[in-house]
């Protein structure tokens, strides 16, 4: 998603409102065992703040990966809150602390692709589940549990050293 902001890069508190649907070449990739099945909605404005460019608003894609648990293919949608601060180029050049720190843009063109990659794959949930109560895999057998699971656990041999506690609850 590329963006003329010829319009604001003179105008201290110039705004440009933003409501794309795009591709990103960045995400067509497999990542692990997500996979991104429909195009950024990106929606929000880049605001000039004395030569420092704010993008804020709201980035949805959905995907398909596993659950985690029992192993069933899933479809998600992710929305990320977008809030970055973009600095010019040349102004990250010339201080090696804003380097590799902040995002960058130069002359009149804003290339949104790489900031909202980013944003959308770093807010990705650590552990996908197909519902909440999803009882799993047999660590035993591998069944599937949701499925009336299995019988390895009724005739698992009980550890000699739990059979004080046997009946405990009972």
């Amino acid at each position: 998603m590329k963006l003329d902001i010829t319009s604001i890069i003179k105008d201290n508190g110039g705004s440009i409102q933003i409501s794309q649907t795009e591709s990103l070449k960045d995400l067509e990739s497999n990542l692990g065992t997500v996979t991104f099945t429909s195009p950024v909605d990106f929606s929000g404005s880049v605001t000039n703040n004395n030569g420092m460019l704010v993008l804020k608003g709201l980035a949805r894609v959905s995907y398909s990966t596993v659950c985690d648990r029992c192993g069933e293919k899933i479809e998600q949608e992710l929305s990320v809150p977008i809030d970055e601060d973009i600095i010019e180029r040349s102004q990250a050049e010339a201080d090696e602390s804003l380097k590799d720190d902040r995002f960058t843009y130069s002359g009149n063109v804003l290339d949104l692709d790489r900031i909202l990659a980013d944003c959308l794959i770093t807010n990705l949930p650590m552990a996908h589940v197909c519902r909440e109560n999803c009882p799993g895999l047999c660590p035993l057998c591998g069944a599937e549990m949701k499925e009336g699971g299995c019988d390895c656990q009724k005739d698992m041999p009980t550890d000699s050293r739990f059979e004080a506690l046997k009946g405990f609850f009972d």
